[in-house]
């Protein structure tokens, strides 16, 4: 799981970092991941919103 990680911190797509990484496919390596962290791998590409409340 490291080698995915690191393969898509250089911008590689899902799919290219699961082969890098050894899985079959990436639906292998998404389950393996999602057991692993808890959440899915593409979830690493939405973007994220922080809320501000202001008094």
């Amino acid at each position: 799981m490291r080698k995915a990680i690191e393969e898509l911190s250089k911008s590689a797509t899902l799919t290219e970092a699961a082969h890098a990484a050894g899985f079959s496919d990436l639906p292998h390596m998404s389950k393996t991941f999602r057991q692993l962290f808890g959440f899915a791998p593409s979830s690493l590409f939405k973007p994220h919103t922080i809320k501000c409340h202001v008094n």
